[in-house]
């Protein structure tokens, strides 16, 4: 009996997936949040340059783990903003990015990844990892603020019916 149930638990919900999310839809959630890959902008690949200069070594700003690598970030973070970084090498690494929106969650992940997160608007930004020993970005993906989505599904699914708001 409880395979059953599970099964059947199961099917239910995964039939409340919407197509175009990558999840439930956003009346299905307990609350707004940030989803990934969905909308497939490549604004960062015009909008961020990363060049190796020779430059005095700056004032410390954050150490990465190791405590031999750090960041500084500088700027008005809109619409520009430069990362410098020291990777203990003979040149600095700048990350500059241009028609920005505003920068968040500058941070070390580990003793040689940076995480940072561009916004391109109030909405779409980009998620990139830069590896600072390989000097290249690793990682780089479309993060979107769902919030917008999951106001206007609250508000709406009630008059026109949604998959777990009911029409009333």
């Amino acid at each position: 009996m409880r395979i059953v149930f599970s099964l059947l638990a199961a099917t239910l919900s995964v039939a409340v997936y919407a197509e175009g999310w990558p999840g439930l839809a956003p009346d299905c959630w307990s609350e707004p949040r940030f989803f990934h890959g969905e909308n497939k902008s490549d604004r960062w690949q015009k909008n961020v340059a990363i060049t190796s200069v020779k430059a005095e070594k700056p004032k410390p700003g954050v150490y990465s783990p190791n405590k031999g690598y750090f960041f500084v970030f500088e700027g008005p973070g809109r619409p520009e903003a430069k990362i410098t970084i020291y990777a203990e090498k003979d040149h600095l690494i700048q990350i500059k990015f241009t028609d920005l929106f505003g920068l968040s969650e500058t941070k070390w992940i580990n003793e040689k990844l940076l995480l940072m997160r561009p916004w391109w608007g109030k909405i779409v930004g980009t998620d990139i990892i830069y590896d600072v020993e390989k000097e290249k970005i690793v990682y780089a993906e479309t993060v979107t603020d769902g919030g917008m989505a999951y106001f206007q599904f609250k508000e709406s699914c009630p008059q026109q019916g949604c998959e777990c708001i009911k029409k009333k």
